[in-house]
């Protein structure tokens, strides 16, 4: 999506989760990476690296002076990690609705909503049925991603 965006020819380097892609971002062996703030921010805080801008589409409350990448040019940038729980397509619906119904009071309690903005996760929570328009709308624009850029599996 950035080298899209951004009109450029970068090669991708991929690593085997943040701690090697980190390591090798402060050692000098790459120019820069798109991480997560959970892994960026411990390295962030220590002054190891910079924080240039956040992939989403608002500011998190924990980086309010990072720009985002709409505000640093490129337009309707969202490029976001997130997590979510599902189950197997024959959970019962009350099942369901119970788990989604006690997560949602744990990630409403005070010492955990700390912890998640500390990390800059945000925006959690929520029904079975938003998360399910979350990860539709995720596949469309992906999709549009890897048919703009050409994006094959190599054998």
């Amino acid at each position: 999506m950035f080298k899209l965006r951004a009109g450029i020819d970068a090669l991708h380097v991929p690593y085997k989760g943040s701690a090697p892609a980190i390591t090798d971002l402060i050692g000098g062996q790459v120019n820069y990476c798109f991480e997560t703030m959970t892994a960026a921010t411990p390295h962030v805080k220590s002054g190891k690296v910079i924080a240039i801008a956040q992939t989403r589409t608002k500011r998190a409350k924990s980086y309010p002076n990072v720009p985002t990448m709409d505000e640093s040019g490129f337009p309707g940038f969202d490029a976001t990690t997130w997590y979510g729980l599902v189950g197997p397509a024959k959970l019962p619906q009350a099942m369901a609705q119970r788990m989604n119904e006690d997560i949602n009071k744990v990630m409403q309690m005070p010492d955990v909503m700390e912890k998640f903005e500390l990390y800059g996760a945000e925006d959690g929570g929520g029904s079975p049925e938003r998360f399910a328009q979350f990860m539709r709308a995720e596949r469309v624009k992906w999709a549009k991603v890897i048919k703009e850029a050409k994006v094959q599996v190599d054998a």
